[in-house]
């Protein structure tokens, strides 16, 4: 979050220039000192928004301990360089300012910065999952990527990557709804419900690794299935996951082709892969030789309607889906 650009100017009477402020000093004769209620503060820089997590952000005022966030011309104060806008399901456009304020009284309102109006995309279906992913109570990690979503009668399972303090984690959780969920959009539009953890946040791995564990030649039950049926198998999209030193797990959806059909599935597997405090087994772009000594089936759905919709989504636009491979991973 931008907090460069402190502006820390001597004040030695006469006229100051802040950005596109101008302070004025209103001197006392008889005591030679100058009254700071007519110093306005400087005009609110650089409005950032960033996405998924519709949060602004915007360069620090010097003197200012509060700013006023105006949005569509709704007005809320925040202690921080930052705000996390709450968007209703059905806007598309809104129109932000922001004022500087300073509680203390030394500095006067600063003008309000220029209206910054803001497009945004809430029809496409991987739009949509970002901000449901995003919006879960209780997360205040950034989103990175969904890896895998599905539903099993009134529960839809939602994985994702998120980065907090530098590292990325990975994190499936599930949403219960009272009534069967029929299909993905039905459940965005409802929103997140009740949301429990299913795993705790386990160190995200490198997201090539899944396709070197499973294009072994040790695949999991469904795959093996598939491969027998002559589908041949790739990779939509994957995360691999330290879930314990020696076992290493991948969640994601796979797509499965052959001639005049595709199926895509969501799935999550584990494998053994022995000690990890050998050297080489500490990065996945390492453990991806270990051998393996067994792989589990954990969950493995085949996604139809609009799951399959927004696999084939996410699969156009695997570039924006990735997570680097710098993720911080401390051993």
């Amino acid at each position: 979050m931008g907090k460069a650009g402190k502006i820390i100017g001597g004040i030695i009477g006469g006229l100051v220039a802040v950005g596109a402020a101008v302070a004025v000093l209103s001197f006392v004769s008889k005591t030679g000192m100058f009254n700071n209620d007519d110093i306005k503060l400087a005009t609110v820089q650089h409005v950032d928004y960033n996405y998924p997590s519709d949060v602004l952000s915007w360069e620090e005022v010097y003197g200012a301990n509060s700013y006023n966030v105006s949005v569509n011309d709704k007005v809320e104060s925040v202690k921080e360089e930052y705000y996390k806008v709450n968007l209703d399901k059905n806007v598309t456009e809104f129109t932000v300012k922001i004022q500087a304020c300073d509680s203390t009284g030394r500095f006067a309102t600063s003008d309000w910065s220029e209206p910054f109006v803001i497009t945004v995309d809430q029809q496409n279906i991987v739009n949509k999952v970002d901000r449901f992913a995003q919006s879960i109570p209780g997360s205040n990690m950034d989103l990175q990527k969904v890896v895998a979503m599905h539903a099993v009668d009134n529960v839809l399972y939602t994985t994702a990557v998120f980065k907090d303090m530098g590292k990325n984690y990975v994190c499936t959780y599930h949403s219960a709804y009272n009534d069967t969920i029929t299909s993905l959009n039905e459940a965005l539009d409802m929103g997140v419900q009740d949301t429990t953890y299913v795993d705790n946040y386990y160190l995200a791995k490198d997201y090539d690794t899944a396709s070197s564990f499973l294009a072994r030649e040790e695949k999991s039950e469904k795959m093996q299935e598939l491969a027998d049926a002559g589908y041949q198998v790739s990779f939509v999209t994957s995360q691999a996951y330290e879930l314990a030193s020696d076992t290493v797990g991948i969640k994601g959806i796979i797509k499965a082709t052959k001639t005049g059909e595709t199926k895509y599935c969501s799935y999550n597997v584990s494998m053994y892969v022995g000690d990890s405090n050998n050297e080489r087994y500490k990065y996945t772009t390492a453990v991806k030789n270990a051998p393996l000594k067994g792989m589990i089936e954990n969950t493995f759905v085949e996604l139809t309607g609009d799951f399959a919709d927004y696999a084939k989504e996410v699969e156009k636009n695997q570039k924006s889906n990735y997570v680097s491979n710098d993720l911080g991973m401390s051993y």
